[in-house]
C-alpha cells in the first residue's frame, strides 16, 4: 500500500526537494502585529528584514485544524496510509493538534504523526528519509520504526549572531543582553532529547562559535562517513557554505542537504543563525512518537 509524507513548513527542506518527493505540506503562520501573513505571501528575505526594522517581535501560530484536517483526508482518500512528521512538541503544540485531527477522522488506523523532537532541516532530514522510504517501496510500520530510531541518533547544535531576539522575546534580561552583545557573545544551543532548545556554551565572536559548532560535530557525531547532514541558515549563507566544505572535506559527509531558516522558526532566532545537522549515539526515549 502506498505510503505518503505529511509535514509542516518549519522543514525548511528545499523546494526542489519537496516537489521531488510529493510531500504534502500544513502550514504554521507568521504575524507581525496585526497582520498575518499567509503561505507564500512573505519571503525569507523580505522576512528578515522586517524583523531587523520592526520595534514587534513576530509572533507564530500553529497550522489550523481545518487544514490538517483537509491535508490528512485528501492523503487518505485513496486508500493510501500516512505518516505525519511535525515540528518538536517542545516548541509547539502541533503534534497535539495533529493527534486531535487524527482522532477524528475515518481511516485514522492508517495515519501515523510522529514527533520529529527537532526543527528546521532536523525535522526536514527526517521527513526526507521517510519520503525516500516511501517511495522505495517500504511499509508503513517499517518508516515509522526507522524514523524513530533515527530520530534518536540526530543532533542539532546551532549558534545564534545577535542576542537581540532572546531579548525582545523575554528570554533574556535587556541588561544581560547589553553586556552579551558588548562583548560580542554568541551562545550555542542544540535541541535536547525531549524536543526542547538548551544553551550548553557561549563563547566570544563568530567565528569562534563556528569553531565550538565544528568541534561539537567532532564530539558528538558518530559514523559521519557517507552520512546524510544538513544545514540551516538565516540570512548567512556564506557560513553555511565553509560548513558544508567541512562536512564534505574533513567529516566525509554523503549528501549534506542545505536551506535557508523560514520565518516561522527564524522569528525565535533571528538572522545570523547557522543551525548543524547530524547523527550521533541514540539518546532519548524512542518509545515516543
Amino acid at each position: 500500500m502506498r505510503v505518503k509524507i505529511v509535514t509542516d513548513n518549519c522543514c525548511d527542506l528545499p523546494v526542489e526537494l519537496i516537489d521531488r518527493y510529493g510531500i504534502k505540506m500544513v502550514h504554521m503562520l507568521v504575524s507581525f502585529g496585526d497582520r498575518t501573513f499567509q503561505p507564500g505571501e512573505l519571503s525569507t528575505n523580505s522576512f528578515y528584514e522586517m524583523m531587523a526594522s520592526s520595534h514587534v517581535l513576530p509572533t507564530t501560530s500553529q497550522p489550523t485544524m481545518e487544514e490538517m484536517r483537509s491535508v490528512y483526508e485528501e492523503c487518505l482518500a485513496d486508500g493510501s496510509e500516512v505518516i505525519a512528521i511535525h515540528l518538536s512538541s517542545g516548541m509547539t503544540g502541533t503534534v497535539q493538534a495533529a493527534e486531535m485531527v487524527r482522532d477524528t477522522l475515518p481511516g485514522r488506523e492508517r495515519l501515523t504523526v510522529i514527533d520529529s523532537l527537532k526543527a528546521s532541516a532536523g525535522e526536514g532530514l527526517l521527513v526526507l528519509e521517510a519520503a525516500r522510504m516511501a517511495e522505495s517501496g517500504r511499509a508503513r510500520n517499517e518508516i515509522v520504526d526507522e524514523i524513530l530510531k533515527l530520530r534518536a541518533k540526530l543532533r542539532c547544535v546551532f549558534t545564534i549572531n545577535t542576542l537581540e531576539y532572546l531579548v525582545k522575546g523575554g528570554r533574556l534580561s535587556r541588561a544581560k543582553g547589553l553586556v552579551g552583545s558588548m562583548l560580542d557573545i554568541k551562545p550555542i544551543l542544540w535541541v535536547n532529547p525531549q524536543g526542547y532548545i538548551e544553551p550548553i556554551d557561549k563563547v566570544r565572536g563568530r567565528k569562534s562559535a563556528i569553531r565550538r559548532l565544528v568541534r561539537m560535530v567532532e564530539e558528538m557525531g558518530r559514523d559521519l562517513q557517507g552520512q546524510t547532514v544538513g544545514i540551516s541558515h538565516a540570512m548567512c549563507p556564506e557560513d553555511a557554505a565553509r560548513f558544508r566544505d567541512v562536512f564534505v572535506n574533513e567529516f566525509k559527509a554523503g549528501e549534506v542537504i542545505m536551506g535557508e531558516i523560514g520565518p516561522v522558526v527564524g522569528s525565535h532566532v533571528g538572522p545570523g543563525t547557522l543551525a548543524i545537522f547530524f547523527y550521533g549515539e541514540e539518546l532519548g526515549n524512542n518509545n515516543h512518537r
